[in-house]
């Protein structure tokens, strides 16, 4: 068995692409055109009519039963399920078939590589399935290795999931010991797919074959991606520099021309990283499909793969002439589309200066989280307000703390439900070398309205409150006189409604950790969403409502920028006096490069 040396195996493997650059331009237009356009629409409208069925506008933690509860909505989603595998298959698939009939100079043509694709997929009709999903939706898009990560790749743990992990010694390990474990499996599991698709092998016996190829030679197949994809980053670094450099000038010296040059630069780079995503992942394919070969014993000079592919199997890929003119139309129709459309989007991306800061738990940097010290620091950066959490004591008190156990923040381990008012607040909480003690909500109160910031008070139900326990926040709310002014939120949509029953004159919130498609019905006055559940249309469609949005937890600077143009009305973060320099600087620089440099990073970010 012979090792898969990098640079004769990336040099195999860009002789073949060079080569048939033709071939693999119409596969990447087709394959990538018909998931843009008729793929991806057509699963969000399967799951649009799985949310009709179960009667709810939007999966969320509290509509999840109701979806369950559905059977049509069930079977749905188990076929937006099958055909998001069905699709991953024959986007991935087609390109390590093409890669492989080539690297074997075996005919190409759209009749082969379908019936190769066919033959895969009649493979799926078994039990066998079952190892094919979680391996396709969980272990390569978490582990970002190989071709099926590019087509994947949105697919990732939701932020807020993993802040709560880092948070602990044990979740902290947890989480990069998961990450280690799933990149591991995706480095010997990386040649899958190419198994499965050229040969007749079984999903098991393909992993099998990839489990006994790759053994010893994982740290190969990182070096050869790791080329790639630091070239293909290199090679993206050169277009958006290209792609800046009209707008930047014209904001100098023509500014009445910068939205028009700047919605053409915009589409140009879009048109970019679609090619270029694409000739990434066909270079990964070859790449996989010459490793493959010379671990089987092939390769350039083992006979059945060869060093380049023969002209008449490349001459032959190039199709009717009819075929190029209607790419060569069809490139310049988007670019001509992308180009207006951005134009409008480019100028209606205003500096909006609505976008509030609000601070996480205070400003956990500076202080130990929901504590006095924590309040009196944010409220130096002054936020819109500063978010806290609140839960019933045992014996009926309201204290400001976020998690039901205190292990994380006092190392020890008890509940909140199971403890005094006075025993909480004798309390010592540490984090980030600062320490504090659990305060109550009215000696919260107190200290805030000194300070003259407002607070956004989450209540946090444990199952072991008191009947009276959200009339218990209210009431004290209004006797500090500050309901007219305070925020309400909870992820309980009950305890959303009996706020606003006490008291209409509060704002309440709807949390939502996770919410896949459109706006749910509630009466609350804002909803919490979370950075990955965020849409722009959840975003036009609460205000269709007269609702707000606000997003958390955003602590990357770029991220601040694109809500902030985007016109969300609140921000949640740990970050406050940053989260108030971004706000502020876009809302300063009037330069339409500047909206083009944010708009082109949400690109690549994605």
């Amino acid at each position: 068995m012979r090792t898969a040396r990098t640079w004769p195996t990336l040099g195999a493997a860009l002789t073949y692409l060079g080569t048939s650059f033709g071939t693999y331009l119409k596969a990447i237009l087709l394959l990538q055109g018909v998931s843009v356009l008729v793929v991806f629409p057509g699963l969000a409208w399967l799951f649009e009519l799985a949310l009709d069925q179960a009667g709810v506008e939007a999966l969320t933690q509290r509509t999840l039963g109701e979806v369950l509860r559905s059977p049509v909505a069930d079977l749905l989603i188990l076929l937006i399920g099958a055909l998001a595998c069905l699709v991953v298959l024959v986007q991935v698939g087609a390109l390590l078939v093409i890669a492989h009939r080539l690297a074997h100079r075996e005919p190409v043509t759209v009749r082969t590589v379908a019936r190769d694709l066919l033959g895969a997929a009649r493979k799926l009709l078994s039990p066998q399935v079952l190892l094919f999903v979680p391996y396709f939706f969980v272990v390569l898009p978490l582990g970002n290795v190989g071709v099926v990560a590019t087509v994947v790749r949105g697919i990732r743990i939701p932020r807020f999931v993993v802040g709560s992990l880092l948070e602990t010694d044990a979740g902290t390990w947890l989480y990069y010991g998961f990450l280690a474990g799933v990149l591991y499996l995706n480095l010997r599991l990386v040649l899958t797919l190419a198994v499965f698709v050229t040969s007749d092998a079984s999903v098991a016996a393909s992993m099998a074959t990839s489990w006994r190829l790759t053994r010893w030679h994982t740290w190969r197949f990182v070096v050869l991606f790791g080329v790639v994809l630091a070239v293909a980053a290199t090679f993206l670094v050169g277009v958006v520099n290209v792609g800046l450099a009209p707008t930047r000038f014209t904001d100098r010296v023509m500014p009445d021309a910068s939205p028009l040059v700047a919605g053409f630069s915009l589409a140009a780079v879009q048109i970019a990283v679609f090619v270029v995503t694409g000739f990434v992942a066909a270079m990964l394919a070859q790449v996989v499909v010459v490793a493959l070969g010379v671990r089987q014993g092939e390769g350039p000079d083992g006979g059945a793969i060869h060093s380049a592919p023969a002209e008449p199997v490349a001459a032959r890929l190039h199709g009717p002439r009819w075929v190029r003119v209607v790419v060569g139309i069809a490139g310049v129709v988007a670019l001509a589309v992308l180009s207006v459309y951005n134009t409008s989007v480019m100028t209606d991306i205003g500096n909006r200066s609505e976008t509030g800061v609000i601070a996480h738990r205070g400003y956990p940097s500076r202080g130990v989280e929901n504590t006095i010290p924590s309040l009196e620091a944010a409220a130096a950066a002054r936020p819109a307000y500063v978010e806290i959490d609140v839960q019933q004591a045992g014996d009926g008190g309201i204290v400001v703390v976020h998690d039901t156990n205190l292990e994380r923040l006092a190392g020890t381990d008890q509940d909140v439900y199971d403890l005094t008012t006075a025993e909480l607040t004798a309390t010592t909480v540490r984090a980030r070398g600062h320490e504090a003690t659990v305060p109550t909500l009215d000696a919260f109160v107190d200290r805030a309205q000194e300070l003259g910031v407002p607070l956004l008070v989450e209540i946090k139900p444990h199952g072991h409150e008191s009947p009276g326990y959200v009339e218990d926040v209210v009431a004290l709310l209004q006797a500090k006189g500050v309901a007219g002014t305070y925020l309400v939120q909870s992820l309980d949509k009950d305890v959303v409604e009996q706020v606003e029953a006490l008291a209409p004159e509060i704002g309440t919130g709807y949390v939502l950790p996770v919410n896949l498609g459109r706006l749910p019905a509630t009466t609350a006055d804002f909803v919490a969403v979370e950075e990955s559940s965020f849409t722009p249309s959840l975003l036009a469609e609460a205000h269709a409502a007269g609702k707000q949005v606000f997003v958390w937890t955003v602590d990357e600077p770029a991220a601040m920028r694109g809500y902030v143009r985007e016109g969300v009305d609140g921000i949640i973060t740990d970050l406050p006096t940053r989260a108030a320099h971004e706000r502020d600087a876009v809302v300063a620089d009037t330069t339409l490069s500047s909206r083009l440099e944010d708009a082109v990073h949400g690109i690549l970010s994605w």
